[in-house]
């Protein structure tokens, strides 16, 4: 197996697709719903794609010595959220939520009350695809991803220091790749994303298994 090869083409697309996506995006701070829906249809498995980049760059490397660290004695200062600052590429696939979920009633009407003086309440407008929503996340999750194609070797190096972390506070989920089917995952699809990421997603697992890492067989979860 040729993997500077695969790590150069796969980078290309990666950051052809992350050219195509800033393209999709409005000039404007705000996106339509049904435009949000064709970026993140795209943005799902793109991010997939490259957190099993990364798990491939990873084959051969040992986890670091890591030192315990003093807690902060106060309260940590926070700035404020958003903006235009670009946050850490996420490394770790987001958890899927088991079990039926819980429908929110919004507007919902109260047991108790007057005949002669309760009024119902005006029904929320039901969302439609012209609604605008704030693109701000959209282009920051785009140029983390921009970010992480340029020092892929640097996120190796992280993904393998907050694995360590983990197990020194004995948190031994470590898997940077949920099981089952990855996010934005399309059934027989046939876009160059999802192939990429059938692909890619293959490559991550063999990684993993053969010869399978120390922090990878302890892994309970």
């Amino acid at each position: 197996m040729n993997w500077q090869h695969v790590l150069e083409i796969n980078r290309t697309a990666l950051l052809e697709l992350v050219a195509v996506m800033f393209g999709m995006l409005p000039e404007g701070g705000v996106i339509a719903r049904a435009a949000k829906r064709r970026v993140l249809a795209l943005l799902l498995p793109s991010e997939a794609c490259l957190r099993r980049l990364i798990v491939i760059l990873t084959r051969k490397m040992e986890l670091p010595v890591v030192s315990k660290r003093a807690g902060p004695s106060g309260s940590i200062p926070r700035g404020k959220s958003g903006g235009d600052r670009i946050p850490a590429f996420g490394l770790f696939d987001p958890r899927r939520v088991i079990g039926p979920r819980r429908k929110r009633r919004r507007g919902s009407e109260p047991n108790i009350g007057f005949f002669d003086e309760w009024v119902p309440p005006a029904r929320p407008a039901l969302p439609t695809d012209e609604d605008e929503m704030d693109a701000a996340s959209l282009r920051r999750r785009i140029a983390a991803m921009q970010r992480a194609l340029d020092d892929l070797p640097g996120q190796a190096r992280r993904l393998m220091r907050i694995i360590a972390r983990r197990r020194q506070a004995g948190n031994w989920k470590v898997k940077p790749m949920r099981p089952g089917r990855p996010p934005g995952h399309r059934e027989r699809g046939k876009r160059e994303v999802d192939t990429m990421l059938a692909g890619l997603n293959d490559l991550a697992l063999w990684v993993l298994t053969e010869p399978r890492p120390d922090w990878v067989a302890a892994d309970k979860g």
